[in-house]
C-alpha cells in the first residue's frame, strides 16, 4: 500500500449557491480515484458477507440435514473463502478510510492557509482567531467524516441491492418486506437528520463565539488585568461555554435518539422478516437450511444499514461544516492577471491617491502630518490595496501585475509584522539561500547582532562580526522571549535579507531607544544606497538620512530634512 503523501489542491474559488454541494463537491472532484477504489474495497468486504448465508445454507441442506459429507467439506472450504475475503478486503477498507480522512484534513487545512495568506490582512474582518480555529478542527474533522463514510455508504447501498438479489431467490415477499422497510425506516430518521443539522449548526456557532472570547482575552490579558477587566471577560466566557454545553447537549440528545433509531428499526425489520420466515419454513416454502439463510442474510444486512444511517450521519455534519468553511472562501480572490507585462525596473513608485512618488535608486522619507491614512498608503504602495486607485510603476498601475510578481520586487516591512517560533537563522533567512555573512550584514546595520550573542560591547563597531554568534537562537512563538526593541530590530533584519528591489518600511525603529535608533538609520543609508527605499516615519534621526522627504501635511511639500524644517508645520509633526 502507498505511503500517504500531501495532496495537491487545484484552488479556485467555490462558486455555488449551496455551501454542502460546493464544498462537499470541490473535495469529491478532488479525491475522485480515492473514493472510487474505497467504494470498489468496501463493496467486496460487504458483498462478500451477503454470501456467507447461502454458503451456510447450503451446507446445512446438503451436508447436514442430506448426510453429504463431500459437500459439506467444499461449502465449508467455501466458507473459509468467503471469510477470507472479507478479512482481507475488511482491513483494506479500513485502510482506505484512513487514507482519505487523512487526505481530506490536509486538503482542508491547505485550502484554509492558502486563503489565509491569499486574503490577507482583510482575514479579520471576515473571521477572527477562535473561528479559523474552529474551521481548522472541528470542521475539519467534520469534512473527514464525510470522506471517510462515502466509501462505506456506497457500497453499503449496493451491497443493499446484492441483499435484495439474493432474497429474490427465496421469496419476493422477503424483497417486498426489505424493499419496502427500509426506505420507510429512512423516511422515519429523516426528521432526526434535520434536527441534529439544525442543532449541529447552533453547536458550531457557539463554539466558535466561545473560542474567539477565549483567544481574545488570552491574547489581551495583561490589558485586562491592567484595567479591571479580567472579570468581566471571564463572565463573558462562562456565559458563553454554557451555551455551547447547552447546545453540545442537545446535539447529543438528538445523536443518542437517532443511534436508538438506528439499533431499533433494523432490529424491528430483522423480526419481522424472520416471523414471515419462520411461518414459511413450517409450512414447507422454504427449507430448514434456507431460513438458516435468511437469518444470516438479515444479520448481514444490518451492517450496511448502520453504514448507511452513519454515513448520513456523517453527511449531516459535514453540511454544516461546510457553511462555515464556504463562507471563508466567499472572497478568495479570482484568478491573477498572467505576467505578459514586464517588470518596468529603475521606474518610479507613484501613489496617485496622495501624490507621493518614490524615486529609483533613493531612500525616500515619508512624513504624514496627522497620520491619518498612513496604513492605506503603505499597502497601496506595496500592492496590498485592494480597494481606489492603484499605485503606478513608471505607467503601469501595480494591479496589472501577478501578486507573485510585486512581492518579488516591492516589499512592505508593517509595524505589526511579527516573528515565528524557531531558530533565528529559519527566521531571518527565509528561502535558506543567505550566508552566515549575508545574516550577520542584515543584523549588523539592524542593529542586532548582541541578541544573537555577540559581546554587546562590540555593539557599535563598524565592521561586521565574523565570529562569536549564534545563529541558532530560539525564537519563542511571535518571538515572545524577545523585547519589544529585539523584535523590532530582528524583523528589519529580515527584510533587509529580502533585498527587494523596492523596500517600504514603515517606521522600523519606533521601538528603540535614540542611541539605537540614530546607530540603525545610518547604517541603513550605507546599506540600501543606491536602492529605491521609502521610510515612512516622523524620526529625525531617520528622516536626516533620506535623500529626499515628502511631507504630507496640507499640502505635499518635498525637499531634504533640513529643508523641510524651516517649515512649521512639518517642525511640529517631526518634533512633537
Amino acid at each position: 500500500m502507498a505511503r500517504f503523501t500531501p495532496p495537491r489542491d487545484p484552488g479556485g474559488p467555490l462558486a455555488h449557491p449551496k455551501p454542502a454541494v460546493a464544498v462537499i463537491g470541490w473535495l469529491f472532484r478532488s479525491q475522485w480515484r480515492m473514493l472510487a477504489m474505497s467504494t470498489l474495497v468496501s463493496f467486496a468486504f460487504l458483498g462478500g458477507q451477503q454470501f456467507v448465508p447461502y454458503v451456510v445454507g447450503r451446507a446445512v441442506d446438503e451436508g447436514l440435514v442430506g448426510g453429504d459429507r463431500a459437500a459439506l467439506y467444499w461449502w465449508s472450504a467455501g466458507l473459509m473463502a468467503c471469510i477470507g475475503l472479507a478479512t482481507v478486503t475488511g482491513v483494506a477498507s479500513f485502510y482506505y478510510m484512513m487514507y482519505t480522512a487523512m487526505d481530506t484534513d490536509f486538503r482542508v487545512q491547505r485550502r484554509l492557509v492558502d486563503t489565509v495568506v491569499a486574503v490577507g490582512s482583510r482575514i479579520k474582518s471576515r473571521a477572527d482567531a477562535g473561528e479559523l480555529v474552529a474551521i481548522s478542527a472541528a470542521d475539519a474533522n467534520a469534512l473527514s467524516s464525510v470522506s471517510m463514510m462515502f466509501g462505506r455508504l456506497a457500497s453499503a447501498l449496493l451491497a443493499f441491492i446484492l441483499a435484495l438479489s439474493i432474497l429474490a431467490t427465496l421469496s419476493w415477499w422477503f424483497v417486498l418486506a426489505a424493499g419496502v422497510g427500509v426506505p420507510a425506516m429512512f423516511m422515519l430518521l429523516r426528521p432526526l437528520f434535520l434536527r441534529l443539522e439544525a442543532r449541529g449548526r447552533e453547536f458550531r456557532s457557539r463554539i466558535g463565539e466561545q473560542t474567539g472570547i477565549g483567544t481574545d482575552a488570552v491574547a489581551g490579558l495583561r490589558v485586562l488585568r491592567g484595567i479591571g477587566g479580567e472579570a468581566h471577560f471571564i463572565d463573558r466566557y462562562k456565559t458563553a461555554s454554557q451555551a455551547s454545553r447547552d447546545a453540545g447537549v442537545r446535539v447529543r440528545r438528538t445523536a443518542a435518539g437517532l443511534e436508538f433509531a438506528r439499533l431499533a428499526l433494523p432490529g424491528t425489520l430483522l423480526v419481522l422478516v424472520l416471523w414471515m420466515g419462520a411461518e414459511m419454513t413450517l409450512n414447507g416454502t422454504i427449507t430448514a437450511g434456507e431460513f438458516v439463510a435468511l437469518f444470516g442474510y438479515l444479520v448481514a444486512l444490518t451492517r450496511p444499514l448502520g453504514y448507511t444511517i452513519q454515513g448520513v450521519d456523517a453527511l449531516t455534519r459535514a453540511i454544516v461544516a461546510s457553511g462555515r468553511f464556504q463562507k471563508l472562501q466567499d472572497e478568495h480572490p479570482e484568478p491573477e492577471p498572467e505576467d505578459e507585462t514586464p517588470w518596468p525596473a529603475g521606474e518610479t513608485l507613484h501613489d496617485p491617491a496622495s501624490g507621493t512618488t518614490i524615486e529609483p535608486g533613493l531612500i525616500t522619507g515619508i512624513v504624514i502630518g496627522d497620520g491619518k491614512g498612513a496604513t492605506e498608503l503603505l499597502d497601496r504602495l506595496a500592492g496590498y490595496s485592494e480597494t481606489g486607485e492603484p499605485a503606478r510603476i513608471g505607467s503601469i498601475p501595480l494591479d496589472a501585475f501577478n501578486t507573485a510578481t510585486v512581492r518579488r520586487h516591492v516589499h512592505l516591512l508593517e509595524a505589526r509584522a511579527q516573528l515565528f517560533s524557531g531558530p533565528l537563522r529559519d527566521q531571518l533567512d527565509v528561502d535558506g539561500r543567505r550566508t552566515d555573512a549575508d545574516i550577520m550584514h542584515a543584523l549588523h546595520t539592524a542593529s542586532a547582532v548582541d541578541i544573537v550573542g555577540v559581546d554587546p560591547s562590540l555593539i557599535e563597531n563598524d565592521e561586521v562580526p565574523t565570529s562569536g554568534y549564534d545563529l541558532e537562537t530560539v525564537a519563542g512563538e511571535r518571538g515572545r522571549n524577545f523585547s519589544g526593541g529585539e523584535r523590532q530590530r530582528l524583523i528589519l533584519a529580515r527584510a533587509l535579507l529580502v533585498d527587494p528591489e523596492i523596500l517600504v518600511l514603515d517606521d522600523p525603529a519606533s521601538a528603540c531607544d535614540a542611541q539605537t535608533e540614530a546607530r540603525i538609520a545610518d547604517r541603513l543609508a550605507r546599506h540600501r544606497r543606491g536602492r529605491t527605499t521609502a521610510i515612512l516615519t516622523n524620526s529625525p534621526q531617520l528622516l536626516a538620512v533620506c535623500d529626499r522627504v515628502q511631507f504630507l501635511g496640507e499640502d505635499l511639500a518635498t525637499g531634504t530634512h533640513a529643508e523641510l524644517l524651516h517649515q512649521a508645520e512639518y517642525r511640529e509633526a517631526v518634533t512633537r
